[in-house]
């Protein structure tokens, strides 16, 4: 991984000494555009946090404000990064201090369950064999015989489809003025398909939507390395390392014609027009200054209506603050 600034001095990501797939969303949105439409310095995403050095830390809170996190992994990945912290002895907490985490699986476990079902009655068997003896494995057997297969377009239509408790939840952790990152391990396809969302409850043209979402792409062959060995590492195909052509322009259509639009879609889930329209005060410009708008909170509570404990299954959700780990 990446650890000091030497390996990324070649790089167009050398902000960072260890955060790759770093971009404000908004700024990336209005340079495609060539004009100011969203503000900036509120929406960021990136790759995971784990290597984040205190230089990175500080560059995070302090330069950028970020107050929040929204952490789309899975326990399995985070099971990962605390034996990697682990074995390295960093010196640094894997959380930083003064940022609130809002962890949101997604995909859900029902899709994960979704995905089992996927698989041979053989690999069935094999997958409940393996998971208590060795989790790495027997997740690298669904991905191998499942989720590869699916490819990364179908794997958002069926995301959006098994997993809307918690898209409505990640949307609903948005409701807030302060600056926050979005984020899971590469940054490029969960982190990409909330970021479209977004982008489309916000009314941004697709070309800018696309633009954003194939910014993964634009990275040295030491970075594009990095992903490839992690996407083999838990048995997915190589073409998971890069992002999609297809995966904006599907995700768009499959919203028209199963919902009749993202708008459709939203309302289905629970993340209603009241709720669009406060996100669109908080990312939109429309007269009033980015720095009141940072300090303008408009949330609401991030467990909305049709994300009720009866939708989300047991850790689907967690809130940490301050390294400390409360279960919603």
């Amino acid at each position: 991984m990446l650890d000091t600034r030497s390996e990324l001095e070649d790089t167009e990501y050398n902000e960072f000494d260890g955060i790759i797939n770093f971009r404000d969303v908004g700024k990336t949105v209005n340079a495609f555009l060539g004009k100011k439409v969203l503000k900036e310095g509120i929406l960021f995403r990136s790759a995971k946090l784990d290597d984040a050095s205190y230089k990175d830390r500080i560059r995070l809170t302090e330069v950028y404000g970020i107050k929040s996190v929204i952490d789309l992994r899975s326990k399995t990945e985070h099971l990962n990064a605390q034996e990697k912290h682990k074995f390295l002895q960093k010196n640094l907490p894997l959380k930083i201090p003064g940022i609130t985490y809002t962890r949101i699986i997604l995909p859900s476990r029902r899709f994960e369950l979704f995905l089992l079902w996927q698989l041979s009655w053989f690999n069935i068997f094999k997958f409940l064999l393996l998971y208590p003896l060795s989790r790495p494995h027997a997740i690298s057997l669904i991905s191998t015989h499942a989720l590869g297969p699916l490819g990364l377009p179908s794997l958002s239509l069926n995301t959006l489809s098994h997993s809307s408790p918690s898209i409505s939840l990640c949307l609903s952790s948005c409701l807030s003025g302060h600056p926050k990152i979005i984020h899971c391990t590469q940054g490029k396809d969960r982190t990409g398909l909330l970021t479209l969302l977004i982008l489309l409850i916000l009314h941004t043209p697709v070309q800018a939507i696309t633009h954003d979402y194939h910014l993964t792409n634009s990275t040295s062959p030491l970075i594009r390395s990095i992903r490839l060995a992690e996407v083999r590492e838990v048995g997915l195909p190589d073409s998971f390392a890069e992002t999609d052509q297809a995966m904006v322009s599907s995700v768009i259509s499959w919203l028209d014609a199963t919902y009749g639009g993202v708008d459709g879609y939203l309302d289905a889930i629970g993340f209603g027009e009241q709720k669009r329209e406060r996100l669109r005060e908080i990312l939109l410009c429309r007269g009033e200054d980015d720095n009141d708008a940072k300090d303008k909170d408009v949330g609401i509570s991030p467990v909305s209506p049709s994300a009720s404990s009866s939708d989300l299954e047991e850790g689907d959700v967690m809130v940490v603050q301050m390294g400390k780990e409360v279960g919603i």
